[in-house]
This record gives C-alpha cells, sequence and structure tokens, in this order.
C-alpha cells in the first residue's frame, strides 16, 4: 500500500522532504532513489519553484534581450506565471511544468516591449518524474515589427546514459561562467498571493554541480537520491562552512541559466525545495534530451506552418509525422 510521508534529514537543521513510500517497505533496506529504471527514480519527489530571490542583482531587459515573461491574460499584464527566453522567433522554452496549469488561449508572452499571443504549447513527449528534466515550448503567434534577440543553446554532446553520468563529462562543467536569471520577487513577500504581484528580473552568479544536490539533499550521503543537475549560489564545500554567499538564491520557474563567457543557454530551472531558515540547490534540466530534440522539431514545424483551418487535433498532426 503506498502514501507519502515526509523523510526528515539533518543538513544543518532538520530538513523535511516530501516521498513516496510503501507503509510496507523496511527502511534499512529501501533503495534510495535516484534517476529512471536503473537508479529508481520513481520514489523520487521534486518541490516547485517558488519564484523568489534572496541577495540577487536587479537587472534590465536590455541587459537580457532574449527573456520574457509568461502571463496568464490576454488584456493585462498579471498575473505572472514564470519566466521563458526566446531560442529563435517566435519560438520560447520554459520548465514544462509552467504550461500544465495554463491555457494556451489565455497566454501571453511579455517580451521586450511586445505582447505575443500564444498559438501553441508543445509539452515533453517523454516526461521525467514531477517535471524535474522537462522543458516545454511556447509557440507564438506571427506580428509584424518584432525586434528578435535569441539565445543560442551552448554546444552539447547528447546524452549517453539515463544516470547523468554524461553531465559529469561534459568538458563545459569546467571552462564556464554561469549565471541565472529570471523574474522574482523577494524571499517571504512572494508567499502573499496575489495576482498583481510584481516580478523583477533579477540575475545571480551561481556553481553548477551534480553533487549539490546529491549531497546537500540527502545530508552528505546519509540517504540517497537527488543525483541530478543543480546550481547553487555556493560550492558544497562552502555550504558546509556556512559561507556568507550560499545565503544568496535565485530559483524561480523557468529561470533562465548561461554561461556569461559564451553568452549561450546551459539550461532551465525546473524545481528546488524551499526552506525558510537557508537556502537550497535548485534543479535544471539540461536541453540536450533526445525528448527535447523532438519537441523542438514539432515547435519549428507549428511556427513554420501556414495553415489557415486550424482545428482540434492540427497541429498534433504537424508533430506526428
Amino acid at each position: 500500500m503506498l502514501g507519502l510521508v515526509v523523510v526528515c534529514v539533518i543538513v544543518k537543521e532538520t530538513l523535511c522532504i516530501l516521498m513516496d513510500w510503501s507503509v510496507d517497505s523496511d527502511i534499512s533496506s529501501f533503495d534510495w532513489p535516484l534517476r529512471g529504471p536503473t537508479l529508481n527514480l520513481e520514489d523520487s519527489y521534486f518541490a516547485s519553484l517558488e519564484n523568489y530571490d534572496v541577495g540577487a542583482t536587479s537587472v534590465t531587459e536590455k541587459q537580457y534581450p532574449w527573456i520574457a515573461r509568461v502571463i496568464h491574460s490576454r488584456t493585462k499584464d498579471y498575473p505572472h506565471i514564470c519566466t521563458a527566453v526566446c531560442i529563435e522567433p517566435y519560438i520560447f522554452v520554459t520548465a514544462a511544468r509552467c504550461l500544465y496549469t495554463i491555457k494556451v488561449d489565455y497566454t501571453t508572452i511579455i517580451y521586450g516591449s511586445n505582447f505575443l499571443q500564444a498559438l501553441a504549447f508543445v509539452i515533453p513527449s517523454d516526461m521525467s518524474k514531477q517535471g524535474f528534466d522537462d522543458i516545454g515550448f511556447i509557440i507564438v503567434k506571427k506580428k509584424d515589427d518584432v525586434s528578435w534577440s535569441a539565445i543560442q543553446i551552448l554546444n552539447m554532446s547528447n546524452r549517453t546514459d539515463d544516470a547523468f553520468k554524461w553531465f559529469t563529462k561534459l568538458d563545459f562543467a569546467k571552462a564556464i561562467s554561469p549565471k541565472v536569471v529570471g523574474y522574482s520577487a523577494p524571499k517571504g513577500i512572494h508567499r502573499i498571493r496575489i495576482a498583481k504581484r510584481h516580478y523583477n528580473l533579477t540575475d545571480l552568479a551561481v556553481v553548477v554541480h551534480l553533487d549539490l544536490c546529491s549531497k546537500i539533499l540527502t545530508a552528505n550521503d546519509v540517504l540517497k537520491g537527488f543525483g541530478v543537475p543543480c546550481y547553487h549560489s555556493c560550492a558544497y564545500s562552502d555550504f558546509i562552512k556556512s559561507s556568507e554567499k550560499c545565503k544568496h538564491y535565485h530559483g524561480v520557474e523557468g529561470g533562465v541559466l548561461f554561461d556569461t563567457i559564451t553568452k549561450k543557454l546551459i539550461g532551465i530551472a525546473t524545481w528546488g525545495t524551499y526552506y525558510s531558515k537557508y537556502e537550497l540547490p535548485v534543479g535544471f534540466a539540461v536541453p540536450n534530451s533526445e525528448s527535447f530534440y523532438k519537441d523542438y522539431e514539432c515547435a519549428k514545424r507549428i511556427r513554420d506552418d501556414d495553415g489557415e483551418d486550424v482545428q482540434k487535433g492540427y497541429f498534433q498532426s504537424l508533430c506526428d509525422v
């Protein structure tokens, strides 16, 4: 019989994480989850990001002309749902989770001074557990006089396994200077839920590593799990020393992780665990999975199609070819 329980571990203080659990399981012999059929990721729980920052820097859209906001209204500039980024004219990407709670007909992309109406969403063709590794696409309707600025995707090899071993072998991990940018509210205020909540564009220099979540969220391997790509404002060695830099945080749904040297996209923020007393790492999806490339091709087919009699199932038919 299955249920949900809260698993508590000691990191600096007691941290509780919600996980799937079987009441018939013996905790001493439980295979703590990592990824997929090989690492038993099916039992992990990846919490939602809450669109807040601590100590991030306010920036402008002129500094990041490819950044965008996803709004669930066709007439107003609120409510803000998540951050997105333009990767080609008329094509934006964000955390797939963002798209599951909104409708195409009500969605607007605020891109610079442009209000662009959503035409279609492409959700992952091969979904991961709670969307921790999922990137969604938003295709917008054609509009004249839009000056397009798109971010390029960092050149990365295709994945060679399902356990993120490929991530540790990527050359870019040693040669990048990463930042994350997106629309956030200050911590604390962000929990007061109002439709007109104002979100500022902010950025933060971060550290990217496969060990951040797997060590911090598991109390340095007391538990097992979370062996997935994450970023934080500090390295694990600084975290265990309670370094001041670790008090900074940037966790927004759809946040754009990019390399400040090449100015290219590394990943999209998708999940993170909230704790009131200190800041924890943020997980991100890397745009190099088979699902991503398949969905990217689908998004381009929808954008390039000139069909006028668009009925239910039409866009899906373009991608089923």
